[in-house]
């Protein structure tokens, strides 16, 4: 799949550039804001690989230094010649609350995009998921030449609570304001954190909304 290999190689080289050397303090300011507001990850978590992966795509894609007003994917697009339908691909991902709806005729993963009411299917050889039909999860999505794939950033909410965060997420959509999607997604990995923490304690006890 050459569109997502273009896009993951610039998403791999930003992160490379931005992690380290003057850039190190930005990295670590927003390990300390992401696990703040999302909950500790230990290293012994079962989930712990792909809390990184989703923090590596919030860093990249979204975290704002107080050194810079711009997004590291903004300012690596600034540094570097990056073709145009690649900088837009990179600048409009979607970030959101997915819903696995199983595989079409054509063996296509099909998603639903519970937050903007939209169905996205993905290319036949995009990766497993590792998911049965139904899961939901949060994640960032990103289309290049007409395919969509997701990054490696999932975030896999209890069934038990998929009913309460449609219902939520509609709430959600109807404000039509991005800082309140935002919210509400970190939120609910958030809550999935809280959870892994308190296995024993009914998932609807902890996913309460305000």
């Amino acid at each position: 799949m050459e569109s997502e290999i273009v896009i993951k190689e610039h998403l791999h080289n930003a992160l490379n550039t931005f992690s380290q050397g003057e850039y190190l303090d930005d990295m670590l300011e927003a390990k300390k804001v992401y696990f703040e507001v999302t909950g500790i990850a230990n290293e012994e978590d079962d989930d712990y690989e792909s809390r990184m992966n989703s923090f590596n795509d919030w860093y990249v894609l979204q975290f704002q230094s107080s050194r810079s007003a711009r997004t590291v994917i903004k300012e690596y697009i600034m540094q570097n010649e990056v073709e145009d339908a690649v900088k837009d691909s990179l600048l409009n991902f979607s970030f959101s609350y997915y819903e696995f709806a199983g595989r079409n005729l054509r063996k296509h993963i099909v998603l639903k995009d519970i937050l903007h009411d939209k169905k996205i299917i993905l290319p036949k050889n995009h990766y497993e998921l590792g998911m049965v039909k139904n899961d939901t999860f949060v994640g960032r999505l990103i289309t290049h030449q007409d395919e969509s794939f997701l990054l490696d950033g999932v975030c896999v909410m209890p069934k038990e609570v998929s009913s309460l965060l449609k219902k939520e997420a509609k709430k959600v959509r109807k404000m039509d304001k991005l800082e309140e999607e935002i919210h509400f997604l970190m939120q609910l990995e958030y809550l999935k954190n809280k959870w892994q923490r308190y296995l024993h304690i009914d998932p609807l006890k902890i996913f309460v909304f305000d």
